[in-house]
């Protein structure tokens, strides 16, 4: 964890006093995971509340395109030109539902496809009507997850590489949050991967025409 790191450094100190190019990478290091171990606990939270929260009432108009336009510049903000991106996007498309923990799966997914697949991949974002809802759809031709880890991608702190997510500062729990929000929509999420080909994360929501009256999915 990033205690376990600043405890480290927090005992060499003790030891002999940092001087020059090591003090330099053990603040940079203790301010990395500093910042990790805040956007740790900032998840915890967030998982909490959902978890603690009563059922939702999926009253709000979502407008998707709108938060997939922000999400794809903030994306490529993110990979630093290291990644390609198409974003597929149904400009008429909205959903009722809960306009923040929306927003947290869609951005959660997004992001998961940027720092956890290596330079040169392309994420493709989809939002589209289908006969089942309105699908949103994450895509990389990254390097694919095994069958076996499948299942269990959605449990808190549950992660495939462990060492890169420790580089990243992965915490375990955005998959988790994304489940839950997606639940307490009444919906499902769905992975599909395949080794060596690229990953695909799903979920539908009902959707009702932009030029009719919007009625809660839960009433």
């Amino acid at each position: 964890t990033p205690l376990t790191v600043l405890q480290g450094y927090l005992e060499m100190m003790d030891d002999k006093p940092l001087e020059g190019p090591l003090r330099e990478k053990a603040i940079h290091t203790m301010r990395e995971q500093t910042h990790r171990m805040e956007g740790l606990v900032k998840q915890l939270l967030t998982l909490s509340k959902i978890e603690a929260a009563p059922a939702l009432v999926l009253n709000e108009q979502i407008d998707v395109p709108m938060m997939l336009r922000v999400g794809e510049r903030e994306a490529q903000t993110l990979s630093h030109k290291k990644h390609t991106f198409t974003f597929d996007v149904d400009n008429d498309l909205k959903v009722l539902g809960n306009d923040e923990q929306l927003r947290s799966a869609i951005s959660n997914l997004v992001y998961n496809a940027v720092n956890h697949t290596p330079e040169g991949t392309h994420v493709k974002v989809t939002w589209h009507r289908t006969p089942q809802g309105a699908k949103f759809s994450v895509q990389d031709n990254g390097p694919g997850i095994s069958a076996e880890h499948i299942p269990r991608l959605t449990e808190r702190f549950y992660r495939v590489d462990k060492a890169r997510s420790r580089q990243t500062g992965g915490s375990g729990l955005g998959l988790a949050i994304v489940k839950e929000i997606v639940h307490a929509h009444h919906e499902n999420i769905n992975v599909i991967s395949t080794e060596g080909v690229g990953t695909e994360f799903i979920f539908t929501l009902p959707y009702i025409n932009v030029d009719t009256d919007f009625v809660s999915v839960d009433s």
